[in-house]
């Protein structure tokens, strides 16, 4: 992801194509991150499951407006998001600018909404779309070891990643961030996957 930033910077070539890109976002506006969204987290995983043959037959196409629709959601108010944070600090790539916005995102956002309600949305989707289900479930060991590991892990990929998505312009980060949510989606469906005798891989949770 770095030489993707690096080529916008150092290869005019590279950054005709990033600037292009960029055009479209602004044009297609909350639709560009609702469509991108959702195809890189609810549609790209679920044909990779299928490819695999680790997606369930039962309520495989529930399941996926369900991902589908939470992650629309999630797309539109991540760019929203960063939207905010470009009025509050500035657009520029400066370090001071790119340390409040990572520092925002990833030690006040994360562990007080992104990460709980996508565990909870994941939860709700693994359950059918029962918002009273899901909510039962999420008893002490989810705030007090389900969040914070997945909280750690979140920091792991995305405190670098956000760096490299704050030093470019604002027409350019959420086309960045989809790229990075794409692969972070696709490797996470790869290894959340535990063997079962006689069953081969199987979705984990």
């Amino acid at each position: 992801m770095a030489a993707l930033v690096g080529s916008y910077y150092h290869m005019p070539a590279v950054a005709e194509v990033w600037e292009r890109v960029g055009q479209f976002k602004l044009r297609w506006a909350f639709a560009f991150s609702l469509l991108s969204t959702v195809f890189a987290a609810a549609v790209l995983p679920t044909l990779v499951q299928w490819l695999m043959g680790t997606l369930p037959a039962a309520g495989r196409w529930r399941r996926l407006g369900l991902l589908s629709l939470f992650w629309g959601w999630r797309g539109m108010e991540i760019d929203f998001f960063y939207q905010i944070q470009g009025r509050l600090f500035g657009t520029g790539n400066d370090t001071p600018t790119l340390l409040k916005k990572v520092a925002l995102d990833q030690f006040v956002m994360s562990p007080l909404w992104f990460v709980p309600t996508v565990l909870f949305a994941m939860r709700w989707v693994d359950m059918g779309g029962s918002v009273t289900r899901a909510w039962a479930s999420m008893d002490r060991s989810f705030w007090t070891r389900t969040c914070p590991t997945v909280l750690v892990t979140n920091w792991i990929v995305w405190i670098p990643a956000l760096a490299l998505v704050y030093s470019l312009p604002p027409a350019l980060q959420f086309p960045l961030f989809s790229v990075v949510m794409c692969f972070f989606i696709l490797i996470v469906t790869l290894l959340a996957r535990k063997d079962e005798p006689g069953d081969g891989m199987k979705t984990a949770g």
